[in-house]
């Protein structure tokens, strides 16, 4: 396992008030793999079009899989669709997790933990079938037992292509280590020590920016405020300090050439302002002066050729 992989938990901001726990742990939510949102995941373990009697025995298999609690994490905190989904529309936050940390903390709670990158397929997995039918004909308990380890990975560690984007990885804890709120809640608590940074949205409310400041003080990790730029869709990030930052596809680094102006990176390091910034009022007077619309508009015929303009459009 490399020890510098971080882990990106996405959430929702109705969290902040008790991701933080005032016994010094934070709190991860878990589900099983029942509960999760892609319904087909069992079926990347084995093509379902089998005889009754194989996929009788195929359902006794999945049976005694132990339905052990699951929490996701994304390898990247710049992923659009899960700022969108699970952070509230970038009103949400997100904590970096340090894998190794998590990991060494879990195995002193005897927890054996494991961890595993999302097989992103539309087919189920190569060899499973044969497995499925020497352990059916048989009967060995060590087939079954080969058989049960193939299938419980494929399923936990198994989505289909659609959801590649997430960059998922998952980890998979025993229940000694869980606590079970409620029929809906289950949270597992960690050493707030092992995050290692902060990081709210970029249209996070103050309330939230504040809230979860002060907690990444109280912990001793990194703060950091997404922005949306002008020049490029991939965000970066400002600490609370207003130094830029940037993910490097495994760790927020600092970036030092940046628009003096709105702190977004820039590859010209002989500028001093980015292109938006850079543009001034006689900028603004020309691009007015070379947009004929306003003089039509300011003749009183900007909406008779507009309509014109429009009908020989629909003709062609």
């Amino acid at each position: 396992m490399e020890d510098n992989i971080n882990l990106y938990k996405y959430m929702d901001p109705a969290i902040a008030d008790n991701f933080l726990q005032k016994n010094g742990t934070c709190s991860l939510k878990l589900s099983y793999l029942k509960d999760y949102n892609d319904p087909f995941e069992f079926f990347l373990t084995i093509d379902y079009d089998q005889t009754p009697e194989i996929l009788a025995y195929y359902s006794e298999m999945i049976s005694m899989i132990i339905q052990q609690p699951v929490t996701c994490f994304s390898k990247s905190p710049l992923i659009t669709p899960m700022w969108a989904h699970y952070a509230s529309n970038s009103q949400g936050f997100v904590a970096q997790i340090n894998e190794a940390g998590l990991n060494e903390w879990l195995e002193s709670k005897k927890s054996d933990p494991s961890f595993g990158d999302i097989d992103y397929r539309d087919s189920p997995h190569e060899g499973m079938q044969g497995m499925l039918d020497r352990a059916y004909v048989v009967s060995k308990p060590r087939h079954i037992g080969w058989l049960q380890q193939v299938i419980g990975s494929s399923a936990y560690f198994s989505k289909q292509t659609c959801w590649n984007y997430e960059q998922e990885r998952r980890l998979i804890v025993n229940e000694e280590n869980i606590e079970k709120i409620n029929e809906t809640l289950t949270l597992i608590y960690f050493p707030a020590n092992i995050v290692t940074s902060l990081i709210v949205g970029a249209k996070a409310e103050q309330q939230l920016k504040d809230k979860i400041k002060e907690a990444s003080q109280v912990i001793g990790c990194a703060y950091y405020e997404k922005r949306i730029g002008k020049s490029t869709t991939t965000p970066y990030f400002l600490d609370s300090e207003n130094n830029t930052h940037v993910f490097n596809g495994k760790e927020i680094v600092p970036h030092n050439e940046r628009c003096e102006s709105c702190k977004e990176p820039k590859t010209n390091s002989d500028l001093k302002y980015c292109s938006w910034c850079s543009i001034t009022d006689a900028h603004k007077k020309n691009a007015a002066y070379r947009n004929s619309f306003r003089m039509l508009d300011n003749a009183g015929i900007l909406e008779q050729y507009v309509t014109a303009f429009l009908e020989i459009g629909k003709k062609k």
